[in-house]
């Protein structure tokens, strides 16, 4: 009896060996499957928001001025005359009147690699103070002239902006990542400013930042409108 049953125990015992380094290899395994993964999805996102970027400019070709965002997908928000104003300057992607395909979340909106929505900010700045903004009016910054825009958005290294990255930038894009809020910069993403932090992701400790955020530059825009003849 001793005999069986100390066999027995031996077995139980291999077997808890057994699952513990088949765990163990699981483990060291899955990691960086995960990381990949996570590469992935932000590599896509990066992608989708350099599209969507292109689509900006196509249609500032197209229309002499640029989309107002929308908060829902039904695309109530994008005015249909001239003289009517956007609602407001921040909000997400009009992804139809981009004419963007991709997934889009139970309100319609476009999403991106994580099932968030994908903000899109644009300066409602009014260089001539006639009541008009310069970039979402059809024909403002024709009128106004190139060289006297002032697109008041800047791109900051940190909340405290103590390095600039970009400024008088017209279009913002920002995916919020895996993380919706992780720390203070990611913060100043979300308050409905005119700055916004980009800086190399941060997963460790509690200054944790994930965003993805690209920019149009003034420059940029302004000589693709002119390549297009939409400004003189």
């Amino acid at each position: 009896m001793s005999s069986t049953r100390n066999s027995a125990g031996f077995t139980l015992l291999e077997v808890s060996i057994v699952l513990l380094i088949v765990g163990l290899l699981l483990g060291s395994v899955m990691q960086p499957m995960g990381a990949g993964l996570a590469e992935r999805q932000r590599r896509q996102t990066l992608e989708q928001l350099v599209e969507i970027r292109e689509a900006l400019i196509g249609y500032a070709s197209v229309y002499h001025r640029l989309p107002c965002p929308i908060s829902s997908g039904n695309g109530s928000e994008e005015p249909q005359l001239p003289e009517q104003d956007c609602l407001t300057a921040h909000g997400y992607v009009p992804a139809a009147a981009l004419g963007i395909t991709g997934r889009y979340d139970s309100s319609g909106l476009l999403t991106d690699s994580w099932g968030a929505p994908i903000q899109y900010h644009v300066t409602l700045s009014d260089s001539d103070s006639n009541g008009l903004a310069d970039f979402t009016t059809v024909g403002e910054m024709r009128r106004v002239g190139m060289h006297n825009l002032k697109p008041e958005y800047e791109i900051c290294s940190a909340s405290s902006c103590d390095q600039l990255r970009a400024n008088r930038v017209p279009v913002v894009l920002l995916s919020t990542g895996r993380m919706i809020t992780g720390s203070v910069d990611e913060s100043e993403n979300q308050d409905s400013d005119t700055r916004f932090v980009s800086r190399d992701i941060d997963l460790v400790g509690d200054d944790q930042f994930d965003d993805i955020v690209i920019w149009l530059s003034g420059n940029v825009l302004l000589t693709r409108l002119l390549q297009a003849h939409v400004l003189p």
